[in-house]
């Protein structure tokens, strides 16, 4: 049996196994099988980003599903955190997203949450795993008079952006603010301006006429360029950039400076400990979080936890812990403790705004004037295999050689990606041109190696 789940659902490109429409069929069949066991008939929530093969792939598991007798509830284009916030209001019986975030446009995936609003477990991911790879999986199912049924529920995205307005707190926050929206031609292409429009802002779009193929086709990781440009040509107060289904933001104060997901943190972190709501004086981060966050953090007496990378990960943690505060640096945030189970790039803009206005419209930069971003090199190598680093001779050496040079004031982070074909290597050190050089020298290694 093959592992169909990574570490954010089931990834492909489109139209290749698993994402072709006969195999996604089985896909639905098994998750509808699984959820069967349930008294009652099961609605499934579905919507999904702007990829052309988002609607083959969402009528073939819809299909699926319905030949279980399952109702589907199709939203359309929406965010993920839109269905993560949609299945648990609904009351559905889990919501599903077509999308493959912040990848480009050829592939897609398929994500899973369930009732509570968070990823479905492990055990249930094995399970749709096993029943979509049998050779039974699609002998069974209810009779005729009990197929699942199509429902058209667009309507509900209004329910989403209801909560986002109110979560605002005023219905004008945001007057006198003008922002620049980048919407990476995705999820967001709509819902972002209307929901900053509504509160008030002056709102200047980007990226926001997607075509099917042009999702993610700008969009830039950490360093969004074109939004610091936007932002200091139209005097923006911020620049706002999510990616392809709206679950990660990066912001750009007005001076032009990239405002991470470690940098967003901080600033949350110092707001949420004066308000009472940061349990526990902790934030949970990861492996890949800047050396500079614990630093910041440490300041104000907070402590940083670290996870695998993945926001799976980090909301796993920060469940078991009951803590209210985590992400990664790549801008996906979550914050518990306002009806949402899932990392929101919309939310987390708001939160920010919010912060600002509080502090009598603090402009962003001196808000994210408590981070300091160390010196950090991250380098994407692209592999045939996924062997562990760790066990590859080679590699270790050239690590070590590594930490030699670097010395206590350095860290090393080698990991796999979870959805692409990639090892990456991060560096962190008090030289750039140091970790530049030694990220390299790892990076040529692992590309001879399982290139």
């Amino acid at each position: 049996m093959k592992k169909l789940f990574g570490t954010d659902g089931i990834r492909g490109v489109a139209n290749q196994w698993p994402l072709i429409p006969d195999f996604v069929v089985r896909v639905g069949q098994a998750i509808g099988q699984v959820i069967a066991c349930v008294s009652g008939k099961p609605v499934v929530v579905i919507g999904g980003d702007t990829r052309l093969s988002g609607e083959m792939l969402e009528s073939a598991l819809a299909s699926g599903l319905m030949s279980q007798g399952v109702d589907t509830l199709h939203l359309g284009v929406i965010t993920t955190p839109g269905i993560a916030y949609l299945t648990t209001k609904l009351g559905a019986r889990l919501g599903i997203v077509i999308s493959a975030s912040h990848n480009p446009y050829e592939d897609n995936g398929i994500k899973v949450f369930g009732a509570n609003g968070f990823k479905i477990p492990d055990e249930m991911e094995v399970e749709i795993e096993r029943i979509a790879q049998s050779e039974a999986s699609s002998d069974s199912g209810p009779n005729h008079s009990s197929l699942g049924r199509r429902i058209e529920g667009q309507s509900h995205r209004e329910d989403y952006l209801a909560y986002l307005v109110h979560s605002a707190g005023d219905p004008d926050l945001l007057q006198g603010t003008r922002i620049v929206v980048d919407c990476a031609n995705g999820a967001t292409s709509e819902l972002a301006p209307e929901l900053f429009t509504r509160l008030g802002a002056e709102v200047m779009a980007m990226n926001n006429e997607p075509d099917g193929l042009n999702i993610n086709s700008s969009y830039e990781y950490l360093e969004p360029q074109l939004v610091r440009q936007a932002v200091l040509r139209e005097g923006a107060h911020l620049g706002v950039a999510f990616d392809g289904d709206g679950d990660r933001v990066i912001l750009v104060d007005e001076k032009g400076n990239f405002v991470d997901g470690d940098g967003i943190m901080a600033i949350l972190a110092r707001e949420m400990q004066a308000q009472g709501t940061l349990r526990h004086d902790t934030v949970i981060g990861t492996v890949m979080s800047n050396v500079g966050l614990e630093l910041s953090l440490r300041k104000i007496g907070v402590r940083l936890e670290r996870t695998p990378v993945g926001d799976r990960y980090v909301s796993q943690r920060m469940v078991e812990g009951g803590f209210t505060l985590g992400g990664e640096q790549a801008g996906h945030i979550i914050i518990f403790g306002y009806d949402h189970t899932a990392g929101d790039g919309l939310f987390t803009a708001l939160r920010v705004l919010k912060t600002m206005v509080a502090h009598r419209s603090q402009p962003l930069s001196e808000l994210a004037s408590c981070f300091h971003k160390y010196p950090q090199v991250l380098i994407n190598v692209r592999v045939s295999r996924k062997p562990p680093l760790e066990e590859i001779p080679e590699v270790r050496a050239q690590v070590a050689q590594a930490w030699a040079v670097l010395g206590e004031a350095g860290r090393i982070v080698l990991r796999y990606s979870g959805t692409e074909n990639l090892a990456r290597v991060m560096i962190e050190g008090d030289d750039q041109e140091v970790i530049e050089r030694e990220a390299q020298a790892i990076a040529d290694v692992i590309s001879q190696q399982v290139g």
